[in-house]
């Protein structure tokens, strides 16, 4: 008796099998494998975030140790020199960006320049006290929020853009450069138009 239930349950997973393992056609295999690839690739797409966001912070206590190092080695180590060695650090940086745009002959200082479509601004940001609490900023306007975009066309060097909304920050103009397209470049524009 037992032998013969157990051919029973034998026979009746057998066919569930069957029935679970239906064969799919090849359209059908070919949209599973495509919908695995997809999950993959947003998976890939979420750790590449992840690495980014991973190597900014890898990146910022670099330069926070280095100048604690720095800091300790001038004999004046606490949170503000360090503080202060970080942003001169980071100033130095983004001025750096700015002079190989300069020699690349990307960007021209025009101190009568009034901000436009195609210019790139240097500024700092003030508080309502007049305290300096960024000492830069820069972007190309191109690329800016419209509505800013609006309030900053036409500034020249030396001005200050005031918020409209209490508790943020003033941008004072410190730099003005045009944005110039590159030899290279209108020489190829210009075989392209001939």
């Amino acid at each position: 008796m037992k032998s013969n239930t157990k051919a029973k349950a034998k026979k009746s997973t057998s066919k569930q099998k069957q029935g679970a393992t239906k064969k799919l056609t090849a359209a059908q295999r070919l949209e599973v494998l495509e919908n695995l690839i997809l999950q993959q690739d947003r998976k890939f797409d979420i750790l590449a975030d992840e690495l980014d966001k991973n190597r900014g912070l890898v990146s910022s206590l670099a330069k926070r140790l280095n100048a604690a190092i720095d800091a300790g080695e001038e004999g004046s180590l606490n949170n503000d020199t360090v503080n202060k060695m970080i942003i001169n650090g980071n100033v130095s940086e983004l001025k750096s960006k700015i002079d190989s745009l300069i020699d690349a002959g990307v960007l021209v200082l025009d101190k009568d320049l009034e901000v436009g479509e195609k210019t790139f601004v240097v500024g700092q940001e003030i508080d309502e006290d007049g305290t300096l609490i960024n000492p830069r900023v820069q972007f190309a306007v191109g690329s800016l929020d419209p509505d800013f975009k609006k309030k900053i066309l036409g500034k020249k060097t030396g001005d200050l853009l005031k918020p409209e909304e209490e508790s943020t920050l003033s941008l004072e103009i410190t730099e003005v450069y045009a944005i110039v397209t590159p030899e290279i470049e209108k020489k190829f524009e210009e075989a392209k138009e001939a």
